[in-house]
């Protein structure tokens, strides 16, 4: 039924197209006609000189009449009224013309005056010009005949019947072929438009499908090349990461034994808490190049996002201006996702403090989160690299000020910023797209300069777990170091970090056992016949990795627990197994406080 109105309203919206497409030519042709009536009909008064001179200047006089009305057809039917009503002003000349000559023929010899062979041409002229319906064809033809018959019958002689029949019939004839020659005009026009339609329809489907596809390419073409621009950006952070995460870790250290060492009111002080700070300082934009560059090292578990939301939400609140209202719209049924809970919320606070800078007189900020599917003809759009089926979105919008395309284009550059120098470091959205990336979901943005910004992030949903999973109430470890007096061995190759990392730990009671390589170690707990509660190791190093320590040194010593650590971001250099949930893994570059709380839980875990 529906396709039945839907074929009906089509073939109604064509009809009503065609018609306008008629009335063009209707009025085209009734121009024509008025020209040549213009031109011919005087013309045709040198026949009235042979064969009606008697009658000439009534005949002329009748001629110039019809040329004033041709004349001014001609003027009416390219005025809006005419261009609107071209069928009435057509029929009126074709009768004011026919009619002249049945005028003529009635004034001189009546029923058989021969020049009613003349009122055939305005029927055939308008019958061939016209493309007319049935309807419109009989109502101009009976009354150009009427004009002719009705006068003519008035003045008939029983002596002139015959001829007056036979005009007559040749008359209708005439009619009957105008007709016809209409109906076949109107017939081939209608076809010739629907066929220009179809063609010229067709031509739109296809310009429309290469400018689709045209603009899909281009879209694909600009996401590749600024993959490709980042992802060799992302090679060079993630080449440079271990010599500068150990290189941080040395200061760190160092900063951290100075400061322990030095009392409040020592004037230094100040100096080595400057140090500090700047350490730190590197040690976070490390992490944010690493994030960038997909090569950060990542501790995912399975998690809803919604509990990371609630939690850092309270965070926000105290972040964001008064004069912006903070909207958390979360799925309540929504599913899990495996990723990193700290990188998360990493992510939102980014969007959110730079949602907050975009929005100076304030505005609204969104966080919203949904289950949605992607399916193959949004993921073939090029909007998104993922595969289609089921994700999780995590959406953050703001009313702020936008952005151009430009500077759409560069926001996940490392260092791009739009804000004033000092005010930000340019990696806030590089790092969201590295942790993105690496946690296998993808980002879009939408935005519009003055309309504000919207972020959608698409991570593919995975079953909920009792293993590894995120727990709100996990606590970030003491800002204090907590002392001990267990045994550490302590391996590392770079001679500085190796140093100052034993001098931390000795100055918090732990007894520690230096060595340079895997080798060396094994040596020396082989020689050390006391406990060694702990195997404190680099995972890269000459000669034998971590990894393989701790198996041959578990071999002898079953007890001794081991806590790997890396400046290393690139996975492929790290060995399998190191990274997951039932592994203690501590990344450089690391703080005296963090170190030494790790190795305490690790230590004291059952």
């Amino acid at each position: 039924m529906k396709e039945k109105k839907r074929k009906f309203k089509t073939k109604s919206y064509l009809s009503t197209q065609f018609e306008k497409e008629r009335l063009k030519i209707l009025n085209k042709a009734v121009a024509t006609g008025a020209i040549l009536a213009a031109i011919l009909v005087p013309f045709f008064s040198l026949l009235d000189l042979v064969f009606k001179f008697h009658m000439f200047w009534t005949f002329f006089e009748i001629r110039i009449a019809v040329v004033l009305i041709s004349i001014a057809v001609l003027f009416l039917i390219k005025t809006p009224f005419g261009k609107k009503y071209p069928y009435p002003l057509g029929g009126f000349l074709t009768v004011v013309v026919g009619g002249s000559i049945a005028l003529m023929c009635y004034l001189d010899q009546g029923p058989v005056d021969p020049y009613y062979a003349g009122i055939n041409l305005p029927l055939l002229g308008f019958g061939i010009l016209l493309p007319l319906s049935i309807g419109e064809g009989i109502i101009v033809f009976a009354l150009v005949w009427i004009s002719y018959f009705v006068p003519n019958l008035l003045r008939l002689h029983h002596n002139e019947i015959g001829t007056f029949v036979s005009n007559n019939f040749f008359m209708v004839s005439t009619i009957l072929i105008a007709l016809v020659s209409s109906q076949f005009h109107l017939y081939y026009r209608r076809k010739e438009w629907y066929t220009r339609h179809r063609l010229e329809s067709a031509h739109r489907k296809i310009k429309n499908h290469a400018k689709e596809q045209e603009e899909k390419v281009t879209e694909r073409t600009k996401k590749l090349l600024q993959t490709e621009r980042l992802a060799v950006i992302g090679e060079l952070a993630g080449g440079i990461a271990h010599d500068f995460n150990n290189i941080l870790t040395a200061i760190l250290g160092a900063s951290g034994i100075l400061l322990s060492s030095l009392p409040k009111e020592e004037p230094l002080r100040n100096e080595v808490e400057s140090i500090s700070r700047v350490g730190k300082r590197g040690a976070r934009l490390v992490k944010q190049l690493l994030a960038f560059s997909r090569k950060q090292i990542l501790l995912p578990k399975t998690l809803n996002i919604n509990d990371v939301i609630k939690d850092v939400g309270k965070m926000l609140r105290h972040l964001i201006k008064e004069d912006i209202e903070l909207v958390i719209d979360l799925s309540p049924d929504l599913a899990c996702v495996q990723a990193d809970p700290v990188q998360i919320e990493q992510i939102i606070l980014n969007l959110s403090l730079n949602a907050r800078d975009a929005m100076p007189d304030g505005g609204k900020l969104i966080i919203k989160t949904e289950n949605v599917v992607l399916d193959k003809a949004y993921c073939k759009v090029g909007k998104v690299t993922l595969s289609p089926g089921q994700y999780v979105m995590l959406l953050v919008s703001d009313t702020g000020i936008g952005m151009t395309e430009e500077i759409k284009a560069k926001i996940f550059e490392p260092f791009f910023t739009t804000k004033e120098k000092g005010e930000g470091t340019g990696l806030g959205l590089s790092s969201v797209y590295g942790i993105v990336k690496q946690s296998k979901g993808d980002i879009v943005v939408y935005t519009e300069k003055g309309k504000g910004t919207t972020f959608k992030i698409y991570f593919p949903r995975v079953e909920q777990s009792t293993e590894n999973t995120y727990n709100e109430s996990e606590k970030m470890f003491s800002e204090k170091p907590i002392r001990g007096k267990e045994t550490i061995l302590l391996v590392e190759d770079e001679d500085d970090v190796r140093t100052l990392t034993a001098r931390v730990l000795e100055k918090q009671g732990y007894k520690v056992m230096q060595a340079r390589e895997g080798n060396d170690a094994l040596a020396l707990a082989e020689w050390y016949k006391g406990k060694i509660d702990l195997l404190l190791t680099d995972v890269s190093m000459p000669y034998m990795n971590g990894k393989s320590l701790a198996e041959r040194l578990k071999e002898k010593r079953s007890e001794i627990k081991v806590l790997f650590m890396s400046g290393h971001a690139d996975r492929r250099v790290i060995p399998p197994g190191i990274i997951n949930s039932d592994v203690a893994f501590l990344p450089k570059p690391y703080t005296a406080e963090v170190l030494c709380n790790k190795i305490r839980s690790v230590i004291d875990k059952n």
